[in-house]
């Protein structure tokens, strides 16, 4: 009697297993972003869908209006209570570089940088920056480092920037810890 019973209920169960292949198989595939390096990856995504990707560079990246204002001993040479910088996406480089477009006695620089969350972080040696000092033109050495914070507005961007000037013909290396605020545009 128990083979006879379960003989008449295989059928059943066969037609339950099928459908519920067939139903899982007719399931949309689950589209998103499928890159690790993007803020927004979905590793449940079936499919990928590059424009759910956001980087945490594009938060960053704009023309800004803000200061940058030296408060020690390079106050002569950078304070700037109106100071325009751009951020730009590093040409070859990966979704956490960026580029930050400045200008340091009325050249145009760039300083590299690297984005993480709301985080942007300077570290960058720049030789051959012509300066004027007492009257002459020298050549020095300038090493930038720092960081800024954008705010939960994404717009604001508030930080710090280390510089150390060095040239033969100072009278030692300058030094400052340089403010610099902006609102993208």
């Amino acid at each position: 009697m128990k083979l006879r019973t379960l003989i008449n209920f295989a059928p059943i169960c066969l037609l339950v297993l099928s459908l519920s292949f067939t139903m899982n198989s007719c399931t949309d595939p689950v589209k998103g972003c499928t890159d690790p390096d993007a803020e927004t990856y979905n590793p449940d995504a079936d499919e990928s869908d590059d424009s759910q990707c956001v980087y945490a560079r594009d938060k960053f990246i704009g023309n800004y209006k803000g200061s940058l204002i030296c408060p020690g001993t390079l106050n002569g040479f950078i304070n700037n209570a109106q100071y325009d910088f751009t951020i730009t996406e590093t040409a070859g480089g990966n979704v956490n570089q960026v580029s930050v477009g400045i200008t340091v006695f009325g050249a145009p620089t760039i300083l590299a940088a690297t984005v993480s969350g709301n985080t942007l972080t300077i570290d960058q040696t720049i030789p051959n920056v012509p300066i004027p000092f007492n009257g002459t033109t020298l050549t020095a050495t300038i090493k930038a480092t720092g960081t800024g914070t954008l705010g939960s507005d994404q717009k604001t961007l508030d930080g710090v920037i280390n510089t150390q000037i060095t040239a033969t013909g100072l009278p030692g290396a300058l030094t400052d810890n340089c403010p610099i605020k902006g609102t993208k545009q």
